[in-house]
């Protein structure tokens, strides 16, 4: 009978793994509330600017690269894309899959869209324009790319057993590489302004974990649900 039951039981608790661990509960709170802050406010200082400020042409010649980087910020680039964006959340979705991570799964998926909305709508509303006519708060590539570290910061916080510390220092150092290297791209193909990334970078810290809680919840609640 003992092992009757245990057999099916394991891939149920492989699919209820949460998409926040216990010890990162606290610090994904915090990441939302850092967003939040780096979201709006170069927001409310640069809405309807027509051109880069101080920080931006300071920042803009020590981010230019070599002419033979040209190509690497283009690939980078890419997986910003709409195509390359689809492709890089569901290869990310189906590693978490793979890993058993359901919930981190739907993160990823749900999360990368949200914020990718998020950065549209903001587009719009900041009114931050670059080349002309062209939309440019908050970099929507940067936000997809800082959501795709984030999630992958979950996952290895996970599949480690991290503790809070070095969980939230995962979670954040994935988030700063993925959008750092995609910032890096956009600054240097001159498709956005360097502060316009800081909103990008924020979008995801805003959005992903919040959505990641959200799933746990929702998920939690089913459980119980079933339970009764």
């Amino acid at each position: 009978m003992t092992t009757d039951n245990a057999g099916p039981a394991r891939p149920v608790e492989r699919g209820r793994k949460p998409a926040v661990i216990p010890a990162l509960r606290g610090s994904a709170v915090v990441l939302m509330v850092l967003g939040a802050l780096l979201l709006v406010l170069p927001a409310l200082l640069y809405a309807g600017d027509r051109g880069p400020n101080r920080i931006d042409r300071w920042i803009q010649p020590a981010v230019n690269t070599p002419a033979g980087l040209w190509q690497l910020a283009l690939v980078v680039d890419w997986t910003g894309e709409p195509a390359g964006r689809v492709v890089t959340v569901l290869i990310v979705a189906a590693i978490c899959l793979l890993t058993g991570r359901r919930r981190l799964a739907i993160t990823a998926v749900v999360g990368t869209f949200l914020t990718t909305v998020l950065a549209l709508v903001l587009k719009h509303l900041v009114d931050r324009r670059i080349h002309g006519d062209f939309l440019s708060y908050p970099s929507g590539h940067t936000a997809a790319a800082t959501a795709i570290g984030l999630v992958l910061g979950l996952l290895v916080a996970d599949l480690t057993k991290a503790g809070r510390l070095v969980g939230t220092a995962l979670v954040l150092g994935l988030a700063v590489i993925c959008g750092g290297l995609m910032a890096w791209s956009q600054i240097d193909l001159t498709a956005h302004y360097p502060t316009d990334t800081i909103g990008g970078f924020g979008s995801a810290l805003l959005i992903i974990p919040a959505t990641a809680l959200l799933i746990d919840r929702f998920a939690g609640k089913q459980q119980l649900n079933t339970r009764r």
